[in-house]
This record gives structure tokens, sequence and C-alpha cells, in this order.
């Protein structure tokens, strides 16, 4: 007899949206630069009640779009 609940992977064990607090945790990033991201709309959130959420896939989009962004702006190196 199979159980329609049994967990198939760890994956499914993942959050699909996390506070802000800890979409910076897990980002690696401090709390600040993460509410300015928010605040600048450059990283998507939403209520659910009175909670603010930020998805896992909006934190990936940033943090993605946050890489693209060094690549295309070369730093200057002194040598």
């Amino acid at each position: 007899m199979t159980n329609e609940f049994n967990l198939k992977s760890d994956q499914s064990l993942a959050p699909l949206a996390v506070s802000p607090a800890e979409a910076a945790r897990l980002a690696g990033v401090g709390r600040t630069t993460l509410y300015a991201a928010l605040s600048a709309r450059r990283l998507r959130s939403f209520k659910l009640g009175k909670r603010r959420l930020i998805s896992m896939a909006a934190l990936r989009e940033w943090l993605e779009a946050c890489e693209a962004a060094q690549i295309e702006e070369p730093r200057h190196v002194e040598g």
C-alpha cells in the first residue's frame, strides 16, 4: 500500500518561500542589503497575512541577476 504523502526526495522538504531574515541568511548577505534590494524592487516579495515572504524562485533570480551584473561590469584591476 502506497501512501500519497510519502516523501520522494529531500527536495520536497525545501520551503517554497522564506522570511527576509532567512532569505538573507541563505543568500549570505546582510539583512540591510536584502531590504535595500526589496525597496529598490530588484527582489520580489509578497505578503501573506502580516508576513513578508520571498519565494525561493525570486531569491534565485535576484542572485543570478547580481552575478550577471558583476560579469557585465568588469572591475578595473590595478597592476
